[in-house]
């Protein structure tokens, strides 16, 4: 697709369409009504956060235990056995 010269389209800015939201008050009352349900939105995402960073953390110790069981299986049989976990 061609690229298409951008002075054909008038854009605003974010920056200030927001800004201008935010002078009209039935705007700010909508959105000071809807901050409790966005509150909730942010701990449940925290949460979520919080049990995948949980999660990541008993996989590595879970990782680790498991190299130290075979380091130490691998020094006490001495070569004798060739099979590690």
């Amino acid at each position: 697709m061609p690229k298409q010269d951008d002075e054909k389209f008038n854009f605003i800015p974010m920056d200030e369409d927001i800004a201008e939201w935010r002078k009209d008050p039935e705007y700010v009352k909508a959105y000071e009504s809807l901050a409790d349900e966005f509150a909730e939105f942010d701990r449940e995402c925290d949460a979520h956060v919080a049990r995948q960073k949980r999660r990541k953390a008993v996989l590595a110790w879970l990782r680790a235990v498991g190299s130290r069981v075979r380091g130490v299986w691998a020094y006490l049989t001495r070569g004798i056995d060739r099979r590690v976990f």
